[in-house]
């Protein structure tokens, strides 16, 4: 039961027009989500610096992570990574 109205779960949802599987999910933050691409990346980074984007991209997706390129593109972006280093 809701705490505050006394409604069931389901009939709570139903008049919010939440769907119930929101209801009991726990919210993440976007960092929390990219924190396991941001330490990959890193790592492989650190071992291979002259790779580039693809190259990493690849290997993560070889390595079973099924990763969109473009959610990867933009943390290797956010972590600086595309920038030339010296």
């Amino acid at each position: 039961m809701v705490t505050e109205g006394g409604l069931a779960v389901r009939r709570a949802c139903q008049a919010t027009g939440l769907g119930r599987s929101q209801w009991y999910r726990t919210s993440r933050t976007q960092a929390e989500r990219d924190e396991e691409v941001m330490v990959a990346l890193q790592e492989l980074a650190g071992r291979y610096p002259r790779w580039g984007f693809w190259k990493y991209h690849h290997t993560l997706r070889l390595a079973g992570k099924g990763w969109n390129h473009k959610r990867v593109w933009r943390l290797y972006c956010a972590l600086r990574l595309n920038l030339r280093r010296r």
